[in-house]
C-alpha cells in the first residue's frame, strides 16, 4: 500500500442516501455535470444489491465507485455487478486511492460474484486488480445519423407508459444481461420516464420495438436508441426505416460504418472481468452473439 494512503486516515464505507450532497459535489468536480437526488436514489438505492462505496477525508467524499446489480443472461441468470460513477478528486489521483478502494469493495462485497462489468473512460482504466488475461474487452462505435425525413412515416411512436401493452414481446434472447419485463419497467418507467418513447415497426406477423430517448445537445433535439425487444429478424429493417423517419438518430454499432450520413461521435469501451475460475471455452464464448445497448450504460441518462 502506498505510504501516502497508509498515513492519510481515510475512512472507507458504503454511502448512505444522506451522503447525496458529498456525492453531488464530487460528481461535479470530476465530470462537470450536475446530478440529481432522484438519480442518486434510483441508481444506487432502488434494490438491496446496488450500492456506492467511497473514501472520505474527514467528512469529505474524495473517491467513489458505484456498483449496479444486474443479472447475466445465461442458464442460471447469475447476479453480477456493473461498475459506474468511478471518480477521484483530482488532488488525490495517482497515489493508489482508487485501486485501494476497489480492492476493499472486492473483498467486502464481491466474494460471491464471479464477473464484474466495467465501462472504462479516458480517465479511468482501473480493473479491480484483475489480471489482463482474465478480462474480455470490446469496443463499440457511437454514431449520429442525418437524413431527410419523409412525410410518410413507416414506424410509429408510443409513450413508454404503454410498455405493459407490449410485454409479451419482451424476451431476453441475445442480450448480455437478462432483460425481462421487470428490467425494462425498472429502467424506463421508474426514472425520467417522460424522456422515453417506444418505437414500433411491424411486417406481417413480426413486430420490433426500440426504446428511444429524447435528447438535447448542441445540435438540438435528437433521439437515442437505448434498447430493443421483439423480433430480431426485422430489427435491421426497422433501424433503416427509423433512420428515414427520424433525423439525428444516435445508436451504438458493433462495427465501423463508413457512410456520409453517419457521423462518428465516440468509442464506447466495454470490459468483463472474471474474478473467479473460468474455463477457456466460456471466456471465448461469453460475448459471442451477445449484445449491449446504450441503455446498459449511464451515458444517455439525464442526471439533472
Amino acid at each position: 500500500m502506498n505510504s501516502k494512503i497508509k498515513n492519510s486516515n481515510l475512512i472507507y464505507r458504503k454511502l448512505k442516501i444522506s451522503d447525496y450532497e458529498e456525492f453531488r459535489k464530487l460528481f461535479y468536480f470530476c465530470f462537470k455535470k450536475k446530478i440529481s437526488f432522484d438519480f442518486f436514489k434510483w441508481r444506487y438505492f432502488s434494490n438491496k444489491f446496488s450500492f456506492c462505496y467511497g473514501a472520505f477525508a474527514s467528512s469529505k467524499l474524495i473517491a467513489n465507485v458505484g456498483l449496479i446489480s444486474v443479472k447475466l443472461n445465461n442458464n442460471n441468470n447469475e447476479r453480477i455487478f456493473s461498475r459506474h460513477s468511478s471518480m477521484v478528486l483530482k488532488k488525490y489521483r495517482g497515489i493508489g486511492i482508487f485501486s485501494d478502494l476497489l480492492e476493499r469493495v472486492k473483498k467486502k462485497f464481491l466474494k460471491q460474484a464471479r464477473l464484474v462489468v466495467m465501462w472504462p473512460n479516458k480517465n479511468n482504466f482501473s480493473s479491480f486488480g484483475i489480471d489482463k488475461k482474465n478480462i474480455i474487452k470490446n469496443k463499440y462505435y457511437l454514431y449520429k445519423t442525418s437524413s431527410t425525413k419523409t412525410s410518410l412515416k413507416i414506424t410509429k411512436n408510443y409513450p413508454v407508459d404503454e410498455l405493459n401493452k407490449f410485454k409479451n414481446f419482451i424476451k431476453s434472447s441475445n442480450n448480455i444481461f437478462l432483460k425481462n419485463f421487470a428490467y425494462f419497467k425498472n429502467r424506463y418507467l421508474f426514472y425520467q420516464k417522460h424522456e422515453y418513447l417506444i418505437n414500433k415497426f411491424k411486417i406481417k406477423k413480426l413486430e420490433s420495438f426500440f426504446i428511444l430517448k429524447c435528447n438535447k445537445d448542441k445540435s438540438g433535439l435528437n433521439h437515442v436508441i437505448m434498447d430493443h425487444f421483439g423480433s430480431k429478424k426485422i430489427r435491421s429493417k426497422h433501424l433503416s426505416y427509423l433512420i428515414k423517419d427520424q433525423n439525428k438518430l444516435v445508436f451504438l454499432s458493433k462495427i465501423k460504418i463508413n457512410k456520409s450520413s453517419h457521423e462518428f461521435i465516440n468509442y464506447i469501451n466495454f470490459k468483463i472481468g472474471f474474478m473467479k475460475k473460468f474455463n477457456i471455452k466460456e471466456k471465448k464464448t461469453i460475448l459471442v452473439n451477445k449484445e449491449i445497448f446504450l441503455g446498459d450504460t449511464d451515458i444517455y441518462i439525464t442526471i439533472k
